[in-house]
């Protein structure tokens, strides 16, 4: 599957994720935390299903998080069972079999203020999750927990602050 990755054109995906205002990507993280500042990426435009797909997974191999070899589980990881899980939220991970190209758990986010179509329902969150062993579950149900209210998660889809998503996601570990 390599050579899926070494094609040097870059997609709408690519190009989003480099065009991001500078502030947003700005290098500060906290040792040991889940969700680091530079996961985090705003304001980006729409682009296609796959496209988010493959951005999140860039994202989180380009944070030491995954293999290249992750990227692809996550798409399939789609076309088994969606990814969408409803109120503007994706969580896009991979197969089960994807878990050996996992070398630390972590997730990033990703905010389509404008949406991208995930298989008949709309996601302005994107949420890539990479988990060490069965430790997916868990950031999962934490996941879950830090967006139960309806305010929040609004709040997450429209945001144009950085510290409001780390200050949400902060007691995931």
């Amino acid at each position: 599957m390599g050579f899926f990755f070494k094609n040097k054109k870059k997609n709408k995906a690519e190009e989003a994720v480099t065009q991001v205002p500078e502030v947003i990507t700005e290098t500060v993280t906290t040792e040991g935390a889940i969700l680091a500042r530079e996961g985090i990426k705003l304001g980006l435009p729409t682009v296609s299903m796959e496209e988010a797909i493959v951005a999140a997974g860039e994202l989180l191999r380009d944070l030491g998080y995954v293999d290249d070899d992750y990227i692809p589980a996550m798409i399939r990881r789609n076309e088994e069972a969606s990814v969408y899980m409803g109120l503007g939220l994706a969580i896009p991970h991979g197969t089960e079999d994807a878990k050996r190209n996992v070398k630390k758990s972590g997730i990033i986010v990703m905010q389509y203020p404008d949406g991208v179509e995930f298989n008949g329902g709309t996601a302005q969150l994107v949420i890539g999750i990479a988990g060490v062993g069965d430790e997916h579950l868990e950031i999962l149900g934490q996941i879950t927990e830090a967006v139960t209210e309806e305010e929040i998660l609004e709040e997450l889809k429209k945001t144009t602050d950085v510290d409001y998503i780390l200050k949400t996601f902060a007691n995931m570990e």
